[in-house]
């Protein structure tokens, strides 16, 4: 039986691994007929803050080939007690047609309190985990780069700052490395569609699924996905329209102020 193990990583420049690979802190686990096992963090989101995960798969498959699925969504609190399942998807469901979300609430909607959550997606090829951190108000930023990804077999997990239409107007704030996600929604079949109009140059645009529609249902709605990352310091707007092809003049704009640190 091959296995291959990666410990504990720090942040500065690592060494590729032949099918472990991580750009953060992260530990991953992948040995012949067993379930992978990935954890990667601590990622920091302040109270307001929505927090988003995607799974991808490389074409050129290394090992676990088959199609990746998702079968489950949830976080786990301080206690390990779990706090939230998401219930928007039917599970299963292609990772490629999926993006988890959470915004920081707990069973009741309330917002959680300061502490250390688990957000763990249940995969057709194992587990993966983010361990992420709500800071007390008013504590001290943490120092050094956000950590962003880690993959093994060829299987990323990415994870998040998420930005929705209630964040139109706000300011947010990143670390270099770090990744943003807009979400937006619309119905294509209306003809409009949502587009980036101003992108401050320190952020790098990231491929992904650019659409996603809320159900099978023929002329339904869905969501517009914008990827980022944040490549230096730098302050700048970024913005998008709604809007037809053939018109200049958007039905809808949604602009955020984006500084990275």
């Amino acid at each position: 039986m091959r296995m291959f193990i990666l410990g504990l990583v720090i942040l500065l420049g690592i060494p590729g691994v032949a099918l472990a690979q991580v750009s953060a802190s992260a530990s991953a686990r992948v040995s012949a007929g067993e379930p992978a096992e990935v954890t990667i963090g601590v990622f920091t989101f302040r109270a307001g803050e929505k927090v988003a995960f995607e799974l991808s798969q490389e074409e050129s498959c290394i090992c676990m080939c088959e199609d990746l699925l998702i079968k489950a969504f949830y976080v786990l609190g301080p206690e390990g007690e779990r706090i939230y399942e998401d219930n928007s998807f039917d599970y299963p469901v292609l990772a490629k047609e999926w993006v988890g979300r959470w915004d920081l609430t707990g069973p009741e909607g309330e917002p959680v309190t300061p502490g250390q959550y688990t957000a763990v997606i249940e995969t057709s090829v194992g587990i993966f985990r983010a361990q992420l951190e709500v800071p007390s108000p008013g504590a001290m930023e943490p120092y050094g780069r956000s950590l962003a990804k880690a993959s093994v077999c060829g299987i990323s997990l990415s994870v998040y700052k998420l930005l929705d239409e209630s964040d139109n107007g706000a300011t947010v704030y990143l670390r270099t490395d770090e990744k943003l996600l807009v979400a937006l929604e619309g119905n294509p079949t209306t003809g409009y569609t949502w587009k980036p109009t101003e992108v401050p140059e320190f952020l790098a645009q990231i491929e992904g699924t650019e659409y996603l529609a809320a159900s099978a249902l023929v002329g339904g709605g869905g969501t517009f996905f914008f990827r980022y990352e944040a490549r230096e310091p730098g302050t700048g707007p970024l913005s998008f329209a709604h809007l037809r092809p053939w018109e200049e003049e958007a039905a809808e704009t949604f602009t955020v102020t984006v500084v990275v640190r």
